[in-house]
């Protein structure tokens, strides 16, 4: 692909406007450059891979205006630390967008993130999804992965979330609020939530479906259920950091009486069986 189509893209990524086929080009581009450096990319300005080629646009633009951007790929994590001091953790195939700015307390996220927030009298907001979280300063867990449910779970603290509809909650220490449908509050145990930082993986009462999803970011793997009722069973179970792939499906289909198989070159993965009772 040439640069200025892949700068094209990195553009429409950045502003959300890239289709899926567009976004698949533009991550497929990533991962060869990935490969080829042996190290992780920073996404600056129009993108950070393509910083020899924008830099020129990035460096001419005022502290305070610049728009930074950082991917994680699947199968990574990387810690970053805002202008503000304030940390964030990404997991595998998230985004963050935010400015170079200690002033301007705001930040987008596609995926996951755990935030750990400076405290200071001008609020933190983070955009993500359907809704937005704002806090003065504590920890929590954002997912908003795109097409699943949001959850915002907190650590620490107290944040205020407000979705689409504009209806406004508090949650505190080991509350989480759900947004999909509908909109649920209850409370967990806000370590399971935060499990993934430790390399751990944790199930709540979670689907099948969800699962995978979650194990398709971990360890860079795609699903395919060739039943589909298997998507809606639900699981809780945990495993330590060094649980193989093999070893927890090989758990969740003896859980609900299904199989698995996994390709030649290792990249698909296809769950059969008859269901669960639900």
């Amino acid at each position: 692909m040439s640069d200025d189509y892949i700068r094209s893209l990195a553009r429409k990524w950045l502003d959300g406007t890239a289709t899926e086929d567009e976004t698949a080009a533009l991550m497929q581009w990533y991962g060869k450059e990935e490969v080829r450096n042996y190290k992780p990319f920073r996404w600056i300005g129009v993108a950070a891979t393509l910083l020899v080629l924008a830099g020129l646009w990035w460096l001419m633009q005022k502290p305070n205006e610049r728009k930074m951007a950082v991917y994680v790929p699947r199968e990574q994590q990387h810690k970053i630390v805002l202008p503000d001091s304030s940390v964030v953790w990404l997991n595998a195939d998230s985004k963050l967008q935010y400015r170079e700015d200690t002033l301007i307390r705001e930040v987008t996220l596609t995926g996951e993130g755990f935030f750990d927030v400076n405290k200071q009298t001008k609020p933190f907001v983070v955009r993500a999804g359907k809704c937005i979280t704002t806090v003065l300063g504590t920890a929590f867990n954002v997912r908003a992965y795109r097409n699943e449910t949001i959850a915002i779970t907190v650590a620490s603290g107290k944040v205020q979330v407000q979705d689409e509809k504009k209806q406004i909650t508090v949650l505190t220490a080991n509350k989480q609020i759900t947004l999909d449908k509908t909109t649920v509050e209850r409370t967990v145990d806000a370590n399971v939530a935060q499990a993934w930082l430790h390399g751990r993986f944790e199930i709540d009462n979670e689907t099948f479906e969800t699962v995978c999803n979650t194990l398709s970011r971990k360890y860079g793997v795609s699903f395919h259920f060739e039943n589909d009722e298997l998507r809606k069973c639900t699981f809780i179970a945990s495993f330590d950091e060094h649980a193989t792939l093999e070893r927890i499906l090989g758990l969740l289909c003896k859980i609900n009486n299904s199989t698995f198989r996994i390709s030649e070159d290792q990249q698909e993965v296809y769950i059969s069986g008859q269901g669960c009772s639900l």
